[in-house]
């Protein structure tokens, strides 16, 4: 269900910045306002950390309590990472399989927002920042781009404590020649 808020929140920002030329102030709507654009750089700065394998840096932008969700199934089903210490870890794995040489992000559209009002679906008041972008890794010796869709929710000390990801993983998992989620939960 908090996925079915993010979506209508992202579907709500693009609606209403086609139909006309409004300033943010004009905006109105009870559960949510623009947030400060400087959430949307920290955002985009998380993921360019995260695709250069700076964990350090990257560790200093999290909370101990972050947690990452995987779009491999529903709120119910997908794979969730739980703690920094989780988080980490899983993505320096990743990132040291011999198949994957590199990650690079680009072509980001980010979209700070504040929910300010009780959102349906369980998902928690505060800042997010919608993002849009291609994470484009060199897998096997060739270039992979997927166009991807995260929602970085920030706590009241601006460390993320939550990752939801969107996109569809079929050409990742082909180009891996497995599925390392699916791998993951066998292992539990």
């Amino acid at each position: 269900m908090k996925t079915n808020l993010q979506f209508r929140l992202l579907l709500a920002l693009l609606l209403t910045s086609l139909t006309a030329p409004l300033m943010a102030q004009d905006i109105k709507n009870a559960l949510f306002r623009i947030a400060p654009a400087e959430y949307a750089t920290m955002a985009e700065k998380s993921m360019n950390l995260l695709a250069a394998a700076n964990f350090d840096a990257w560790g200093a932008m999290l909370a101990d309590n972050v947690e990452f969700d995987f779009p491999d199934g529903d709120q119910n089903t997908r794979t969730k990472l739980k703690g920094k210490a989780a988080v980490i870890a899983w993505w320096k794995k990743y990132r040291t399989m011999p198949a994957v040489k590199s990650m690079t992000m680009s072509e980001f559209n980010n979209m700070p927002i504040e929910v300010t009002g009780d959102a349906k679906g369980g998902a928690t008041k505060g800042i997010y920042v919608i993002s849009y972008f291609t994470n484009t890794q060199i897998i096997n010796g060739k270039p992979l781009g997927i166009r991807m869709n995260f929602s970085t929710h920030f706590n009241a000390n601006k460390k993320i404590d939550r990752y939801t990801s969107y996109y569809d993983r079929t050409l990742l998992v082909k180009a891996l020649g497995r599925n390392v989620l699916e791998e993951g939960k066998a292992k539990k």
